[in-house]
């Protein structure tokens, strides 16, 4: 490309530039004065051009005001988890007589139980913690403890950390 087609392109460039702008600042000003002036007749409506008719609509779109009406609807913002947890029943409740011991970790304040039902399925049980007609009450280092009630009789079940070689 030539010095010359350079110039010409920049010149171009800057006049369609500078055209858009006058363009676009008449055409606004054609607008709002479109859109201050409601036309009632039809014969009017016709020496109107429809970019100025659609701008008329799209500033009156704008001047209405909208007002969601939220009652009988749920809150979309409210957190899905809000803190509060069902009870378990008695099928979700582990059965503390077919169970193993699994694992035990303890800290400074709590101490957790690692349980694992003879389906497979594994729980983390505290002190405290409800298991099939009974609760715990105690966790040891090694082992277990859990106080079952059958038919008014109460005994405790002691289950013992098995240890693996290796």
């Amino acid at each position: 490309m030539t010095l010359r087609a350079i110039r010409f392109i920049v010149a171009l460039t800057i006049l369609i530039g500078l055209g858009l702008f006058l363009f676009a600042g008449t055409a606004v000003h054609q607008a709002e004065a479109a859109g201050e002036e409601k036309v009632a007749d039809k014969e009017s409506m016709d020496s109107v051009s429809p970019s100025q008719e659609a701008r008329a609509r799209i500033n009156e779109i704008r001047r209405n005001e909208f007002f969601y009406q939220s009652y009988g609807k749920s809150d979309p913002f409210r957190s899905l988890v809000d803190g509060k947890f069902e009870q378990h029943t008695a099928n979700e409740l582990v059965e503390i007589s077919s169970a193993r011991l699994v694992g035990v970790m303890w800290g400074e304040d709590d101490r957790f139980a690692l349980v694992e039902d003879g389906e497979g399925f594994g729980y983390i049980l505290r002190i405290g913690d409800r298991v099939r007609n009974g609760r715990i009450v105690s966790i040891r280092k090694s082992s277990l403890t859990a106080r079952i009630t059958l038919y008014g009789i109460t005994s405790s079940v002691v289950l013992k950390l098995e240890k693996t070689e290796g």
